[in-house]
């Protein structure tokens, strides 16, 4: 596995303020990755530990898993294979969400599997996954995020997936895997006409907003309850191009010092030779779309497949880019200064002991 280290610390000083500034210092080389599947789908990221879940792209069904790269910045990463499962074509992890230690895991084979949503400790050894939680083990799962409940607090906390064909927000027990609501019971995100063809989804922490991915959308349910959103449904808040066959549709949210973002791929499309920089856009949490100075990085051109995960304490963005196989790690400076970000410490190559 190489890293790459893209600018020294010393390059993020000179940040304006007139655009949200990326800075890319390191790039992380999956594609020697075994027991994932042919490409990076979904990752987690916590300023330290990179998690990689797979998609088989083979033609046929094959196993697709889940990689843990510890030390992923330093110069000598080490790397596990876990949540191995026979996959079908096209399928594999939808989404991976990190929160106290925990992993929570999405997986999609086209039908409802008991291991559609799984949750593991750091090590990577299985917690639960949901074929344990009576009464529901069918259900597919498209995207998995941690919700932070109303306002941040209340009942409603745990592990929340969405699954196409359902109009709702399901939640589990983070420690057990039962369901909090109940089967059928999940708060209702349904778009306005309803289509619910659900690819990803990510909570503010703050508020418990959510926002998702739908035929390539981007919606909101804003939150006025543990279990409810306002008027039983999502809004439409930007105007991407709407395409329900096509999967690989991610979302991240990130508060910068009190501003905050979303940042997600316009993929629209499976074809190749896509620009990286015109297919990954940010916008603020009305929809409006933000400028991004990339400060001179790039990337080679894919098909628009990108996930991403903020680490909030670091406050460094990951990027998985599925066709060249590659995690973009950036510095996100908040917009008042620049951060030190501990990242010295690291490119170092010190261990977590």
């Amino acid at each position: 596995m190489k890293i790459s280290a893209i600018l020294g610390l010393a390059a993020l000083a000179g940040a304006a303020n007139a655009d949200v500034q990326l800075y890319n210092f390191a790039t992380v080389d999956i594609s020697g990755l075994t027991g994932i599947g042919n490409n990076p789908s979904a990752i987690a990221w916590n300023g330290s530990d990179l998690y990689v879940g797979g998609y088989n792209n083979s033609g046929g069904t094959a196993n697709t898993g889940i990689a843990r790269v510890q030390w992923a910045l330093s110069g000598s990463p080490s790397t596990s294979t876990f949540g191995v499962f026979s996959t079908n074509n096209a399928r594999g992890i939808t989404g991976l969400a990190w929160k106290n230690g925990k992993l929570a895991a999405a997986l999609d084979n086209g039908a409802g599997s008991g291991d559609s949503v799984r949750v593991f400790d750091a090590a990577g050894n299985l917690s639960w996954r949901i074929g344990t939680s009576a009464p529901d083990t069918s259900r597919r799962a498209n995207g998995v995020a941690f919700d932070p409940g109303f306002n941040g607090a209340g009942t409603n906390q745990g592990v929340a997936y969405l699954s196409i064909g359902s109009g709702r927000r399901h939640l589990l027990n983070d420690t057990t895997g039962a369901y909090i609501n109940g089967q059928n019971a999940g708060g209702i995100i349904n778009f306005a006409p309803t289509s619910t063809t659900w690819r990803d989804l990510v909570f503010d922490s703050a508020t418990g907003d959510l926002y998702t991915r739908e035929s390539n959308r981007i919606g909101k349910a804003v939150r006025n309850a543990d279990n409810g959103f306002t008027g039983a449904a999502s809004t439409v808040i930007a105007a991407l191009t709407t395409a329900s066959a096509v999967d690989n549709q991610n979302i991240e949210f990130m508060n910068l010092s009190g501003n905050k973002f979303l940042i997600a791929n316009d993929r629209s499309s499976v074809s190749g030779g896509q620009a990286f920089a015109s297919i990954v856009k940010m916008f603020d949490t009305a929809g409006v779309a933000q400028t991004i100075n990339w400060n001179g990085f790039t990337a080679a051109s894919g098909n628009g497949a990108y996930d991403f995960s903020y680490d909030a304490g670091s406050q460094t963005l990951a990027v998985s880019d599925f066709v060249n196989r590659k995690v973009y790690i950036f510095a996100v400076p908040a917009p008042s200064a620049a951060l030190v970000l501990g990242i010295a410490g690291v490119m170092a190559g010190r261990r977590r002991r």
